[in-house]
Order: C-alpha cells, then structure tokens, then sequence
C-alpha cells in the first residue's frame, strides 16, 4: 500500500542523499511533498472547492517520514546542517489561501480550477478527437489562475508558490 511505497521512496532517497553528500557537497536542498489532494484532478470531485483531505494525508506522511528519517539522521550525524527541507506543502497551501492568488477568472470558481480543461470527463487539456476537434477549453486569461491544467500549477501558480519560499531559500544559501 501506500505507507511501504512512502518508506520504500524516503528509503531511496536517504541512499541517494548519502551518495551525493560522500562526494562533498555541503548542502542539499530537498522539496517536501506538496498536497496532492489540492491538484485539481483530486479536488473536482468537490467542485474545486475543497481539497481531498486523505489524500493530503498521505503528502503529510510522506513528509513527517522525509522530517524524521533523513533530516534529523543525517545533521544529527553530521553534527551540522547539511540537508535542508523546502517546505512545498506549506508554500503551495499559503498560496492557495492568499486572495491576490486565487482566480480573477470570472468563470473559474476557486484557485483549484484549472485554467485548461477538457469538454468532458473523457478528455484532458489539449485532447482532440479523432477529427481534430478540440476538445479543451482555455479559461480567459490564464495569466490569473493557480493551476493551469489538471496537475500542473500554472507559471502564476509556481510564482506564488516560489514567493512563499524565498525566505527558506535565504536560509539555505547561507
């Protein structure tokens, strides 16, 4: 299930990690999990309006075990930071909730709507049919949404999500 997978990934992760911290680098930056129950795919069974909590607990758990057994363990045995965590699960939820973020897209509903959607839950962004039909809608100016497509945020999206972690980036550079 997906608890051993979770394990199974960090367990890699810590190898890897290792690997690259043997060959000297002094610092590592590496990203948490973001909350895959707010990607649109995962929230349009609510409408867009919420995102889907069990799936925002399996980003957590992913993220309480990349906290516990890879940073703790390795500054701990390092005596001193070398492996820094930037938060994209808080960034992409700050994001999310700031007012200056959400869609000024007047027929978008939320900030979980994508910007480019299929006509139907039998298409994607960017689907055609066999007559080359586009079967995808653009929302009017993408410029505005969160998220451009069902998984990807849009460059807005990854703007605000990178203003969030501008200070954990100071930190690391230091």
């Amino acid at each position: 299930g997906f608890p051993g997978l979770t394990k199974s990934i960090i367990g890699q992760l810590a190898m890897n990690l290792k690997l690259i911290l043997d060959l000297g680098v002094p610092k590592i930056a590496v990203t948490s999990m973001e909350p895959m129950g707010c990607l649109p795919q995962l929230s349009a069974v609510s409408s867009y309006e919420n995102c889907s909590e069990s799936l925002n607990s399996a980003s957590k758990f992913h993220n309480q075990l990349l906290e516990q057994e890879i940073l703790q363990n390795f500054n701990n045995e390092s005596k001193r930071p070398v492996i820094f965590t930037l938060d994209l699960y808080g960034a992409f939820m700050s994001a999310l909730m700031k007012k200056e973020n959400h869609s000024g897209n007047v027929k978008l509903k939320t900030s979980l709507q994508p910007c480019c959607a299929g006509v139907s839950k039998d298409y994607l962004c960017g689907n055609v049919d066999k007559s080359g039909k586009k079967r995808y809608i653009v929302c009017e100016n993408p410029k505005l949404s969160f998220f451009w497509d069902n998984i990807h945020p849009s460059q807005n999206g990854w703007h605000a999500v990178f203003s969030e972690l501008q200070s954990s980036l100071r930190i690391i550079r230091e």
